[in-house]
């Protein structure tokens, strides 16, 4: 783990050495028409989603995701995660994901957003199309971003609406997360800064609902840090290091409660 965020931090650092004597880029001849489909793969390690580990700290997530855009505003796309692994072993599990969503641009500031979320691992494996089991749901989301105003603060709001989100007592629990982020851009060296606050807003009780939780918790606190390395004049590779903070905290696979987790990943772009 060290190992990673040491061979990222390293990129960031030396790449920020050379961005000032980079030449200036040539204007282009016309503006090329934008892509209606896009794919990509992610690699990153470890899997956190709100703050939640979701993928052994030991085992790489590689995640390939493709999006179309109807419109300017409609989009669709699907989403994938794997550990590529069988392990069935306490806290060491192999993982899967799919999920797809349907979003829409409301105005330059406001998106929509349904998502569903499937997973399936050794203990949890169900119909896809059962939404009464407890690993899938369906999350409505309410997105804003100003910087089309010029403020680079963005806002979500998340609440589930179908699949497995339950109190004990049998009723839904409409489980809502939110979060709130502000970007720093430091233009001359190309890192972006990102600090950002996000929590659960009604857990319903340790161990119940979707994300687990006892009332209002801090899941998802921390410090993203981004920069888009050059590998020729058509092709770059983000890569990211996060340090995030979880008050609910997650359990690594020695079975201890950790709250701190530093993660990091690249982005590989297929079309």
């Amino acid at each position: 783990m060290k190992k990673i965020v040491i061979i990222l931090a390293l990129v960031l650092t030396s790449t920020m050495a050379f961005a000032q004597d980079a030449p200036p880029a040539a204007a282009p001849v016309a503006d090329a028409p934008a892509s209606k489909f896009t794919a990509s793969v992610d690699v990153v390690l470890p899997y956190l989603w709100r703050g939640f580990l979701l993928n052994s700290t030991k085992k790489v997530a590689f995640q390939p995701y493709a999006s179309y855009a109807f419109t300017d505003k409609l989009t669709v796309g699907v989403w994938g995660s794997t550990n590529l692994t069988t392990d069935s072993t306490p806290n060491n599990l192999s993982y899967n994901e799919f999920d797809w969503y349907v979003s829409y641009q409301v105005s330059p500031i406001v998106k929509l957003m349904v998502s569903d979320y499937y997973y399936d691992y050794p203990t949890a494996r169900h119909s896809y199309f059962d939404y009464q089991k407890t690993n899938q749901a369906l999350d409505l989301s309410v997105l804003l971003n100003f910087s089309s105003k010029g403020v680079p603060l963005d806002f979500q709001w998340n609440t589930l609406v179908a699949g497995g989100d339950y109190k004990s007592n049998g009723k839904r629990n409409f489980s809502t997360y939110s979060e709130l982020g502000y970007t720093l851009s430091a233009k001359s060296i190309g890192v972006d800064f990102r600090p950002f606050v996000g929590a659960v807003i009604n857990g319903s009780g340790a161990g119940e609902a979707y994300y687990l939780t006892d009332g209002f918790k801090f899941t998802n606190v921390g410090l993203n840090v981004a920069k888009s390395i050059k590998i020729s004049s058509s092709y770059s590779i983000p890569v990211f290091v996060r340090y995030t903070y979880n008050e609910n905290g997650n359990y690594n696979t020695s079975g201890d409660l950790k709250k701190n987790f530093i993660s990091g990943g690249m982005t590989f772009k297929v079309f």
